[in-house]
């Protein structure tokens, strides 16, 4: 279902894709990354909850999930947690589910990986009953939130924000996007340390900016 080439050029390439060309999903990383398919589900977002085995064979045969771990060995276990020293995440695309499909709007992707929304006004409080506190230490910082309309009526959200965790500040930069008839999600999460993003920010930025959707009829008629 995926293909990962190399790009061409004279000696070793400096990027790789990861592709999904049945549901019109590309993404360039560096060499240096590894990346490894997923079983899946990635239960983030409309998936975090509870689901019976039959369930969850449903959403597997829903979804596509890829792994990406700046490390040079990848490791499955530690894609997603606070304290990386180096950046981790994954690229997804799940055809949702008819009933998820008829309810999901384009405000809902902002609450896909961590309910921003709550998070900015527990914060607006914590500020408000704490102005010097709650500044200087804060639980949550959303640092860019922008809307993206892309070609074939692709639209969505890129958002980057800090969450203050027991291991630290964590940085996130998440992208979710929705196919025009909102049946396909389309996601890029990647997260590592807050002093990890200060020192590779620029090469996620490059990561997050050839995220490419060009849906197909696969898409469209899912």
């Amino acid at each position: 279902m995926a293909l990962l080439a190399g790009a061409a050029g004279c000696g070793s390439p400096s990027y790789q894709y990861v592709t999904n060309k049945k549901d019109g999903a590309f993404l360039k990383v560096p060499a240096g990354w590894t990346h490894q398919e997923m079983p899946g589900p990635a239960l983030f977002g409309i998936d975090a909850r509870n689901v019976s085995p039959e369930m969850l064979r449903t959403l597997m045969s829903r979804e596509w999930v890829v792994g990406l771990d700046a490390s040079e060995k990848f490791d499955e276990t530690s894609l997603f947690v606070p304290d990386a020293a180096l950046p981790k995440g994954f690229v997804q695309v799940r055809h949702l589910l008819p009933e998820e499909a008829r309810s999901v709007s384009t405000n809902d992707l902002r609450n896909f990986v961590v309910t921003v929304d709550d998070a900015v006004a527990a914060q607006e409080e914590a500020v408000r009953r704490d102005p010097y506190g709650a500044r200087l230490a804060p639980s949550f910082l959303l640092l860019r939130d922008e809307s993206v309309s892309r070609d074939s009526g692709v639209h969505g959200v890129h958002l980057i924000y800090q969450v203050a965790t027991a291991a630290g500040l964590v940085t996130i930069d998440q992208t979710s996007l929705l196919d025009q008839n909102q049946t396909v999600l389309y996601q890029l999460v990647l997260a590592c340390s807050a002093l990890c993003y200060a020192q590779h920010g620029v090469q996620i930025s490059e990561v997050t900016g050839s995220f490419t959707i060009k849906p197909t009829d696969r898409g469209q008629k899912a």
